[in-house]
């Protein structure tokens, strides 16, 4: 089968290292980030989250999409010949993340899926966790490790007890009531839910080492009712104390994206995080969404402090991924954003911005305004095992009139290469 444009995005970086690279002679050379070429697919399904892993083990990375319209999690396996799509729709309502792990420990990588159950803030329990564990031959078998919770929008692995196996991490969305507790795997395939923060609104929950301590911390973030970034540090044995980092008492002030990375390279976990959801209504008149929005750098000091760093302004920021988009050595960062112009018609839309790092956290800012719209995801990897990096984005269609490109290629050019 062919790989449906409707799926996702391509930017093939490593082309664009060289130089100036276009389909034609008619394409000019400009540095920064170029349009190539539109894939227009009107009728493709929206894509929640990307993710990129080597589930097959032959060195190349493979594609796993969500699709909450459409109930529907998509495989993608690309090598020299094209790409292929496996589509799994066994019994999710509306998955909206995955993490591919071998959660059991039975040498077959598993399929860890988050399902919300309906889009919408509802308090209905709707949610669950599905496990699509890794048989022989390539195949799957569904198992629900919890359901009947509320609206469920992550669940990621780590051994939070240091006891030899995987537990899970879990963000119950909800609406005003929910929260983040984690599954401790127990013997005979039972789960125990041990609560972590009561609260609803949790949208991402990332396990990593704070403090070089040994135990697994987790990087959380929150919306809806809270508007905060949190880490709630381990005692080793499973028992979290939360510590504040970020907490923004305006309502409107839109978390979205979160993501725990060395930005810095200095060899301790920094955080990159986003706020711009334009779905949060409730921006008052008159407050300039640009002024608000954008994506910052929490730097780690290496003992779990942290200094807040804001890196540019963008309105409907909704993710922030880093990547070494230029092959100089150091991250950078690729934003998407969630710009709905029909809440905020006067603004120009940004499609995507990225920021590059000259080694030192100095940032150049590049742009994209063209058509695509609603770019809520990213991943990076080597999808074709040519030893180059490859950026994976996803589309969520907004259900309004206009435009609806769900493809784009775009060409990275770096300063100087036009000279």
């Amino acid at each position: 089968m062919r790989l449906s444009p409707a799926l996702i995005f391509l930017m093939f970086l490593g082309a664009a290292f060289a130089g100036c690279v276009g389909p034609s002679d008619e394409v000019p050379c400009e540095e920064g980030l170029t349009t190539v070429e539109y894939l227009p697919d009107p009728d493709g399904v929206t894509t929640a989250n990307i993710r990129l892993a080597d589930l097959d083990g032959d060195g190349a990375d493979e594609i796993f999409s969500t699709h909450p319209l459409d109930g529907t999690i998509t495989r993608v396996i690309c090598d020299d010949n094209g790409c292929v799509e496996q589509v799994f729709d066994q019994g999710f309502i509306a998955p909206v993340r995955t993490h591919i792990v071998d959660l059991d420990d039975d040498g077959f990588t598993d399929i860890i899926v988050a399902d919300i159950g309906i889009l919408p803030p509802a308090d209905e329990l709707v949610g669950k966790v599905v496990m699509l564990k890794g048989l022989a031959n390539d195949e799957f078998e569904p198992t629900i490790l919890i359901e009947n919770i509320g609206r469920t929008v992550c669940a990621e692995s780590g051994d939070f007890d240091l006891d030899g196996d995987l537990d899970l991490i879990v963000c119950e969305f909800g609406n005003l009531e929910g929260s983040l507790f984690w599954l401790e795997q127990s013997e005979n395939n039972t789960w125990i839910r041990h609560n972590i923060d009561g609260r609803s609104g949790v949208i991402h929950a990332f396990p990593f080492d704070l403090d070089g301590d040994g135990d697994l911390d987790i990087a959380v973030s929150l919306s809806q009712v809270s508007e905060e970034i949190n880490i709630y540090r381990n005692n080793g044995a499973g028992n979290f104390t939360k510590h504040s980092l970020v907490n923004e008492y305006d309502s409107f002030y839109g978390m979205s994206g979160l993501e725990v990375v060395d930005l810095d390279q200095d060899g301790d976990s920094d955080i990159i995080y986003s706020n711009g959801d334009t779905l949060d209504m409730d921006l008052p008149e008159g407050i300039d969404p640009h002024s608000y929005h954008g994506v910052n750098w929490l730097e780690n000091d290496g003992s779990g402090e942290f200094t807040r760093h804001r890196l540019t302004n963008v309105w409907g920021a909704f993710t922030g991924h880093a990547v070494d988009i230029d092959d100089d050595g150091d991250l950078d960062i690729v934003v998407g954003t969630l710009q709905i112009t029909e809440f905020f018609p006067d603004w120009d839309r940004i499609d995507i911005v990225i920021l590059e790092n000259d080694g030192n956290e100095q940032f150049t800012r590049y742009e994209s305004t063209q058509i695509l719209r609603y770019v809520m995801t990213f991943d990076s990897g080597d999808i074709d095992g040519d030893g180059t990096i490859d950026l994976i984005g996803g589309s969520h269609r907004i259900s309004w009139p206009g435009p609806s490109h769900k493809g784009i290629e775009f060409v990275w050019t770096p300063p100087g290469s036009c000279a």
